[in-house]
This record gives structure tokens, C-alpha cells and sequence, in this order.
């Protein structure tokens, strides 16, 4: 008998639709469901960091298996086929910032094939006081249900409170659905394929789509009217479906004792055994069949193809003046260019562009200049090409924006040519967005006039866990795809790349006196900072993105700070000594535990293989042949001989040299 529920009958046809299919509605699970903890925008972030969860409990729910963490749903699986990313509640004040949760009360009733959780979740942060009882329940035969009931126990400003259900990028971009209303439309969809710069579903009330073969999975939410955006536009891999829509206000006061309760429910249709095999089989890159498998995560590599890797640079260059022992340990690097940002809004910007010019001169290279200009450029345009003539620093290329919004318009292009293409014939002309891709994919400048388009990466607008970081490195082959579109034929640059938003936006009520802005990350001096970094080089390689500006010189946000050199400065020296190396594709099997940057030069092959967790993985290299030396990043060459099977310590990252098609080997 034929289960799945009506809403795979469409009542309307959306464009891309895909067949009508019939059958009988299916009950909808009677308990409340899935929580959420999310934001959007040029949003602001929670001041702690979450690396190895504090709680984390492997589940099943029938033929689904997923993780409880921390008062959140992850990683709801059917076999290795990722059916939704993540449950869970957000509770945002203004600017967007996220106010962190604390777990209390936690009740578990946990059989081999379901479950039962309750808890008391409490945000407390400035002025937020926000309660809210979480149930969830996962049953044999698939069915998981998430509730919370929540009260405010103060009168604030918040943008959102309520669920957020993240779909995996992966498995959904450009696959069919079908989207049920609050008004009761059923209308065939699909989830975009290519970055959506607006919202892709609204009004939603359920959402269905395929996960296997024979296998559907709905998605129904109570409580609020719910509508979809691309999180790909903020370096999220996922979609994310979210009460309070957006055309409507925000902030808004909460006022104390406000009721809030909303619930998700998802319900699997059509599942047999069979279909349970085949998702197994698969999808690559999902949780482990047995979390501390001994089975080696095989990363496989091909050397006969040829990637080009990005031009690399950093970021920070008018921030500081490099003593000579800092210069010293940046010069093995070889930077492309040195990133610096001058506000010709202001005052101040003259100062920046000096310390830059000494920086450049003493690394032997070029600057790339972010220029910020007021509406009426042409007096600070005129100041800015008499001033580096001066200097006669060399200016590999000028980011133009708008210091009103930090993005590109075609007037300012032709404005910045008019005064600036004398000062450094060579120099190139980009723009686009100083911040998220969200802002590039909406304004779309007129790319005629653009040499490059660029927009900024972090990996932190939403969550700030070790997962989600190293999930969101897949993200930049979707939001090259999409910028192609649009680009004209100007290159793609990506600059600057960081662990965490420049810009702390959380209200002053919400930060502790003499804490750290949330721009700095406790990771960044970390070994888990180099391996995102050499994750997001390959990523970069592959979607074909030709310059990379990195973090900055020194400092919380650089590759070294007080003289002292971090993890990051040796991945990217390590990358540097391979003189006019390319890069390989290369294929973790299982990227949420081991990333990988294979490189060639010649007849040499350079692996990198970098641990992101804090347990130890065995790894098989595929498609390197022949010995192999194995150095830690930033060792002196040699290191100890190895074979293709490798076991990764906690957070280890290493480098592995060999020879491609039986060539001798040359490691560096």
C-alpha cells in the first residue's frame, strides 16, 4: 500500500517542475517537533567556541541515525545518505548575534531503535533572558519529532527565536521537491542548483523530497510561518528552513512572559531494507557505521589531471610594521600579495598605506589595496595616486567599494580607472563585495568593467563548532559556479578569507567587560586552523578561484603573533616551497575527519593530510605509488620513510612527499 502523503500531489506547477505523482496522505507525526539556532545577514556571532562537543549522542530513530548535541539534532542520516544537516532552536538578539544556550535537566530514554529526550534550555546573555522546555522523539519506524516551549524572562530586542531545520547542500542543491504552504498549496519546487540570492521557498509549512531511490522524507513545521534561504550565500552547505520570515520587522521587543512554541516533524516514506543498503553504499562523507571504526578514511588523489592553485596572499599588511625577525619568517611564504585597507572615507588611511608599502618592500612583493570610497571619490582618488606614486610601491591590484555598503558600482569602476591605471599599468581592477556573497549575488555589479570579482569567506556566520568549519569548505565550488554567471570573464578572487567575521556585531549589553572581540578565534594559533586552511586551498583549486588573500600578517587574526610562528604560517610555507606547483583533485572519503591538499612540481608529489578531530585516524593514500617521506608541516626535508597507510595523532597534520609516475623522488 502506497503511504507517502499528499503532499506529493502538487495543487500548483512551479517552473522546473518535476512529474505529478499520487497518493494518500500520511499522519502527521502527532508530537512537536525540531528546534534551531541560526541567523542571517551580515549577522554577529556567539562569543564562545565550540570545538569538541560537550555532549554528543549517537541515536537511531528506525533505519535513521543521527547525533543529540547539545540540546540540537545533527547529521540525520539514512545509512551514509544525509537527510537533513541539522534541528535545532536559535534564539537571536540584535544584530543578529547568537545567544548561546545552557543545557539543564536532560532526561534520556535511549533503545537500540529509539528515543525519547527531554530538556530545560536557558540563554542568558546582556539584557536575554529566554527559557524554553526542548522534547524529542525519534521512533522505530523513522519518525522523529522535536518540540520547544519557550518564555521570555525579560524584555528584549531579538531579530529571531524559534526552530531552524538545515537540508544538506550536497544531497539537495538542484534536486526536485515539493513545498507545501501555510495556505495549503502544494507546488513542485527544487532546491536551487545554483547560489539563490533570495529567498527560494516562503510561506512554507512542509517540505518533501527525495533521499534514496523509493524514499522520501517530509519535513513539517508548526508554530510560525517558515520560509528557505541558501545558506551558500554566507559559506554555510546548506539551505536552511526558518520561522519569522524576513520581510517582516527585526529587532523587535520580546516582552517578558511572551509564549513561544513551535515543532518539527520528520516522517520517512517508502523504506525498505534495500533502499537502506543503497544509501549506505554510496554518499561519502558521512558519519562512521561504528564511531571509533578502525577502517582507514582512504583519501584518493589524481595525479594525471592538473589544477591551477591560487595566487596566495595576506591579509592585515597596514595593520602592524613587520620587525626584521617577523619579516624573516613570512619571506618563506612567497606571497602573491599583501592585502591592505584604506577607509579614503576618513582619516587615518595614509598611515595604513605606508606601514603596507615598508611590508611589501620587505617581503619583495606587490600590494593589493581594498579601497573604501565615499560617494563623491574623486578629491580622495586624486590623494590616493599622488601618495603611492610617492611611495612607489607596486600595486598588484585596487578593490573598489562603496565605504557606505562595501560593495562595487560600475561609476566608481570607471571613476577609479579614470585616476588610477597610470600609477601601475599592470595593475588589475576588482570588485564585487567586501563581505559575504550574499551581498555580491544580489548587486551583481556590471562585471564589463572588472578584472576580478571578489567577494569574502568565513566559515562562522551561523555555528562556530569544529564540524560546521570544516563542512563549509565545500562551499566555494557552488559560489564560484554561481559567480561565473555573472562574471563577465573577470577571474575570481576570494579576499580576505578568515576564521571569523571582521566585524563584532553583537550589542554592547552582551559583552563582558575586558573580553576578546568574537573577530578573534582561540583556534587561530591552532594546528585545526591549518588544516581548514589547506582545505580551503584545495576547495579553492578546484573551483577554479584564482587568488586567495588569507587572515592577516600577525596578530589573533594572523600567522603568527609576537615573533612567534603558528601552524598556518607552515602549511602555507610548506605550500610555497614547491616552485610552480599545481594542484592535484584530490577525494577524502570521509572529509568531516581527514582534508587533503596533494600538489605537483615536476616529477614531485606533495600530500598534505591534516586530522580535523580530536581522535586518531588511520588513512590510506590512493594513486601516489612508490616510497613516501613523512615530515610534519614546517619540518626540515628528509623525515621518516612511510607507506601509502598513514595513522593521524589528535589534530595532526602532516605532509607526505613521493614521486608521481615513477620518477625519483625530490621532496623539498
Amino acid at each position: 500500500m502506497d503511504n507517502r502523503p499528499a503532499l506529493l500531489v502538487p495543487s500548483r506547477r512551479a517552473p522546473e517542475a518535476l512529474p505529478r505523482s499520487t497518493g494518500t496522505r500520511g499522519q502527521p507525526f502527532s508530537r512537536p517537533p525540531v528546534t534551531d539556532a541560526e541567523a542571517k545577514g551580515p549577522k554577529a556571532h556567539s562569543s564562545e567556541v565550540h570545538q569538541a562537543p560537550d555532549l554528543a549522542v549517537p541515536l537511531r530513530a528506525g533505519p535513521l541515525r543521527l547525533v543529540f548535541d547539545r540540546g540540537a539534532l545533527r547529521w540525520i542520516r539514512l545509512g551514509e545518505r544525509e537527510v537533513l544537516r541539522g534541528i535545532y532552536v536559535a534564539v537571536r538578539e540584535a544584530g543578529w548575534a547568537t545567544v548561546p544556550a545552557a543545557l539543564e535537566d536532560l532526561e534520556m530514554e535511549v533503545e537500540p531503535d529509539s528515543f525519547r529526550l527531554r530538556f530545560l534550555a536557558r540563554h542568558r546573555r546582556g539584557d536575554v533572558v529566554f527559557d524554553w522546555e526542548g522534547r524529542v522523539e525519534g521512533g522505530s519506524d523513522g519518525r522523529i519529532a522535536f518540540s520547544m516551549d519557550g518564555r521570555a524572562g525579560s524584555t528584549f530586542l531579538r531579530n529571531r527565536i524559534g526552530i531552524c531545520v538545515l537540508h544538506p547542500a550536497a544531497e539537495c542543491a538542484g534536486r526536485a521537491c515539493i513545498v507545501e504552504t501555510t495556505d495549503g498549496d502544494r507546488i513542485e519546487q527544487r532546491f536551487p542548483a545554483l547560489v539563490s540570492p533570495h529567498q527560494p521557498f516562503r510561506s512554507v509549512r512542509a517540505i518533501l523530497h527525495q533521499v534514496a531511490p523509493g524514499v522520501e522524507a517530509e519535513v513539517r513545521m508548526e508554530g510560525e510561518t517558515f520560509e528557505t534561504e541558501d545558506q551558500r550565500n554566507w559559506s554555510d552547505a546548506s539551505f536552511k528552513t526558518y520561522g519569522t520570515p524576513l520581510h517582516l520587522p527585526f529587532p523587535v521587543p520580546i516582552a517578558e512572559g511572551t509564549r513561544v512554541r513551535q515543532s518539527v516533524a520528520v516522517s520517512l516514506f517508502g523504506v525498505t531494507a534495500e533502499p537502506v543498503r543503497s544509501a549506505a553504499a554510496t554518499v561519502p562523507g558521512a558519519l562512521p557505521k561504528r564511531r571509533n571504526s578502525a577502517e582507514p578514511v582512504v583519501v584518493s588523489v589524481d595525479t594525471t589531471a592538473r589544477l591551477s592553485l591560487p595566487a596566495v596572499g595576506l591579509g592585515g599588511a597596514g595593520l602592524v610594521a613587520l620587525s626584521d625577525a617577523e619579516a624573516a619568517l613570512l619571506r618563506p611564504l612567497g606571497p602573491d600579495h599583501l592585502r591592505a585597507d584604506l577607509h579614503l572615507e576618513g582619516a587615518g588611511w595614509e598611515s595604513a598605506l605606508d606601514h603596507a608599502a615598508a611590508n611589501a618592500s620587505r617581503l619583495g612583493t606587490r600590494l593589493e589595496l581594498a579601497v573604501f570610497l565615499p560617494a563623491d571619490p574623486r578629491a580622495a582618488l586624486r590623494d590616493l595616486a599622488a601618495r603611492v606614486t610617492a611611495l612607489g610601491t607596486e600595486v598588484a591590484s585596487w578593490l573598489l567599494f562603496r565605504a557606505e555598503d562595501g560593495v562595487t558600482d560600475d561609476a566608481l569602476v570607471v571613476r577609479s580607472r579614470e585616476a588610477l591605471a597610470a600609477v601601475c599599468p599592470s595593475a588589475l581592477f576588482g570588485g564585487g563585495s567586501d563581505a559575504h556573497f550574499a551581498e555580491l549575488n544580489r548587486s551583481r555589479p556590471p562585471a564589463r568593467s572588472l578584472d576580478l570579482l571578489v567577494f569574502s569567506v568565513n566559515p562562522q556566520v551561523h555555528a562556530f563548532d569544529d564540524a560546521t568549519l570544516v563542512e563549509n569548505i565545500a562551499t566555494l565550488r557552488w559560489t564560484a559556479e554561481t559567480a561565473r554567471t555573472f562574471s563577465g570573464g573577470a577571474r575570481l578572487a576570494v579576499s580576505p578569507v578568515t576564521l571569523r567575521p571582521r566585524v563584532d556585531r553583537r550589542p554592547a549589553s552582551s559583552r563582558a567587560p575586558g573580553e576578546p572581540p568574537f573577530t578573534d578565534d582561540p583556534r587561530q594559533p591552532t594546528a585545526f586552523a591549518a588544516a581548514w586552511t589547506l582545505g580551503t586551498l584545495a576547495s579553492a583549486a578546484e573551483a577554479g578561484v584564482a587568488s586567495l588573500t588569507f587572515f592577516e600578517l600577525a596578530g589573533p587574526r594572523g600567522v603568527m603573533e609576537g615573533g612567534t610562528p603558528y601552524p598556518i604560517l607552515h602549511a602555507l610555507a610548506d605550500v610555497a616551497a614547491l616552485p610552480d606547483a599545481v594542484a592535484l583533485p584530490v577525494r577524502p572519503r570521509r572529509p568531516e575527519r581527514v582534508q587533503a591538499l596533494a600538489l605537483r612540481s615536476g616529477p614531485r608529489v606533495r600530500v598534505f593530510l591534516a586530522n580535523v578531530t580530536p581522535e586518531t585516524h588511520p588513512v590510506r593514500l590512493d594513486g601516489v605509488t612508490g616510497s613516501l617521506v613523512r615530515s610534519p608541516i614546517g619540518g626540515p626535508a628528509g623525515g621518516e620513510e612511510a607507506g601509502p597507510e598513514v595513522e593521524l595523532g589528535p589534530h595532526e597534520v602532516v605532509r607526505l612527499d613521493g614521486a608521481a609516475d615513477g620518477a625519483a623522488d625530490g621532496a623539498a
